[in-house]
């Protein structure tokens, strides 16, 4: 008797062991896949890094896909071919709202986990959004030029058409800056079409066409440096007549643009934790337990809820620019 017990908690450890064993060994075999619109940025950079670091905890692979120019069609093929593939679940930044719905309503009908994050697409059927709150982003924003430049505030806006994310950025902006200053106004937005060279044009042409403009608020991470540069073409980046440019990036050249006092500051988002947090939605998702997603059936259990990463307004002097000042390694 004294032998079968022990043999039956022997077989019993075993199986446990086993089980414990196998759960990275079956995530060894997951791939799990991002998809941005601009491939290579710092941005992105960061949120793939905080994917695969994620990942690492239980033994899956990732894989990063998109194009190196802003193009969401080329989005919409690569969620398409990672579906396609077979991984586990797929984590897209919309770099056209409508333009993903397609390929991502398609991949949540195959069962395959698909989340947004930075940029929302939310007429999918995606199972949340993992980022910044961006009316919010926007809204500390404004609040900040509101304060800075009071009710004598004139505001040129840069900006991209067509995202959710952008949209929301500055509702959010206009919405704080009459808050702060409610004399303060928007003068105009311009399209800076994500371009280095067309922000510099197009805010150069912007701050000549409206003299009164005396900042801008950049609602996406590429104008900054052109619209620092368009302060400059016109004579109005130093003293009194000053055009006071808030950035949206945390790109190592922005950070030393705010250090430098080129820029007034800059919207700090984490990517880092968009990776993260997309990782986990995606890997609990893709795995069920005894309990079926009341919100999603077929799929595991995630918040029903969008998941918001927080922000920070980042002036001269703050310790977080020495910090984000150190590229994530892939």
């Amino acid at each position: 008797m004294a032998m079968l017990k022990k043999l039956v908690v022997s077989v019993s450890a075993a199986i446990v062991l086993c089980g414990i064993a196998s759960a990275p060994a079956r995530a060894a075999e997951e791939t799990y896949g991002m998809v941005v619109f601009l491939k290579g940025s710092e941005f992105f950079n960061w949120a793939y890094a905080g994917f695969q670091d994620a990942a690492k905890t239980v033994g899956a692979k990732t894989e990063l896909q998109g194009p190196a120019d802003w193009d969401a069609s080329a989005e919409a093929r690569a969620v398409d071919q990672l579906v396609a593939k077979g991984v586990k679940g797929v984590a897209v930044t919309a770099g056209d709202a409508n333009t993903l719905v397609s390929s991502i309503d398609k991949g949540i009908a195959k069962g395959v986990p698909i989340v947004t994050f930075d940029s929302d697409s939310p007429k999918s059927k995606r199972l949340l959004f993992v980022g910044t709150n961006h009316y919010n982003a926007g809204y500390q924003a404004g609040l900040k030029m509101g304060k800075l430049l009071g009710d004598k505030g004139r505001i040129g806006i840069s900006m991209i058409p067509g995202l959710d994310s952008i949209n929301g950025r500055i509702a959010g902006f206009e919405a704080g800056l009459a808050k702060a200053a409610p004399g303060a106004k928007v003068v105009v937005k311009v399209n800076d079409e994500g371009d280095l060279q067309k922000a510099e044009t197009v805010n150069t042409a912007m701050l000549q066409a409206n003299p009164e403009i005396n900042g801008i608020f950049c609602a996406h991470g590429n104008p900054a440096t052109g619209a620092a540069a368009a302060a400059r073409n016109v004579g109005r980046d130093k003293g009194d007549n000053k055009v006071q440019v808030m950035g949206f990036a945390i790109d190592v050249p922005i950070l030393q643009m705010v250090e430098r006092g080129e820029l007034v500051g800059t919207v700090a988002q984490n990517p880092y934790m968009m990776g993260v947090m997309s990782f986990h939605m995606l890997y609990s998702a893709a795995h069920k337990t005894q309990f079926d997603n009341m919100n999603q059936p077929g799929f595991g259990n995630v918040p029903s809820s969008d998941l918001d990463t927080g922000v920070a307004i980042l002036l001269k002097g703050d310790a977080a620019l020495k910090t984000l000042a150190k590229p994530p390694k892939l």
